[in-house]
């Protein structure tokens, strides 16, 4: 049985400054959708430009520019931006979560809005001064500007705690819709699978493998497997695959082929296929674009 720190380490090692104790970062995104996954941080997001197609367990919402969410620990779920969005992100780690707020464990999160537009123009602002005092207190602002450590540290951590207030103040949800389309049970095997993909998908990986792992027939497996994440077992596993390729083909020199064959995709046309449907155009040209050679 893996345990709880193992889990994570296979999704989201979420790793923090040590003097803020949460991640405060944000990306441009080329496109890539991020197969579905969970961790045990409290995630939030905030749409800069472009936009973000999330799903969360039973959930899917379109997110345009401003707009917000918080994805709960456990929850499982899936992202796919536009190209060229960015996204700022907050990861607060459970243990952090969990020393603050003893009461966690029995605390979920609405996704998004409130309803409240005062309370969300306040968040949003919050969201956003975290992004900039924690991008101001890295390690290497630290080294160029060691005199603004302790305010910078100081005010960044009165954000937080401020952050923190109006989630349990403002989006937490009543006990009575905490509930979700899955069952522990259901989510239990879920993130087992997942994390079981996440972990071999350089590796062949069969259905029956899987279905070994949650201790299910083969046949009630895939069964269980779309019913619960809308696509088959062996499509959720291309998409992984895809993931990781198509970062390395944006990212990396190394020819498309040695890409494919470290991360498990053997089927070239099924790659080529999923890969224009995405982007709309073929590897090279759009490392090429990217790369703006």
């Amino acid at each position: 049985m893996q345990t709880k720190s193992t889990r994570e380490s296979i999704h989201e090692n979420v790793v923090v400054e040590p003097d803020l104790q949460v991640r405060c970062f944000s990306y441009e995104d080329a496109g890539v959708r991020v197969p579905a996954h969970w961790h045990h941080s409290l995630e939030i997001l905030l749409i800069d430009t472009g936009d973000m197609e999330v799903n969360i367990n039973d959930i899917r919402l379109r997110l345009q520019k401003d707009d917000f969410i918080l994805i709960n620990s456990g929850d499982i779920h899936s992202t796919s931006c536009s190209e060229n969005a960015r996204i700022c992100v907050l990861q607060i780690p459970y243990p952090f979560l969990k020393s603050n707020i003893p009461e966690y464990d029995h605390i979920r999160f609405r996704t998004g809005s409130c309803g409240n537009r005062e309370m969300d123009r306040t968040f949003r602002l919050l969201l956003r001064q975290l992004q900039e005092y924690g991008g101001q207190n890295s390690r290497l602002q630290k080294q160029q500007q060691p005199e603004l450590c302790p305010g910078l540290s100081l005010h960044f951590k009165s954000l937080l705690y401020e952050l923190l207030y109006l989630c349990i103040s403002g989006y937490q949800l009543p006990e009575s819709d905490r509930g979700g389309r899955f069952s522990d049970t259901e989510r239990a095997r879920l993130i087992a699978v997942t994390d079981y993909v996440n972990a071999h998908y350089m590796e062949p990986v069969t259905l029956q493998d899987a279905a070994s792992v949650v201790a299910l027939n083969p046949e009630y497996f895939c069964r269980f497997f779309r019913k619960n994440m809308g696509i088959t077992f062996l499509e959720f596993v291309n998409q992984v695959r895809f993931s990781h390729v198509c970062r390395d083909i944006l990212h990396t020199d190394q020819s498309i082929m040695e890409i494919l064959v470290r991360h498990g995709f053997t089927n070239y046309k099924l790659f080529r296929r999923m890969f224009h449907e995405t982007y709309g155009c073929t590897p090279s040209a759009k490392r090429k674009e990217v790369s703006g050679r």
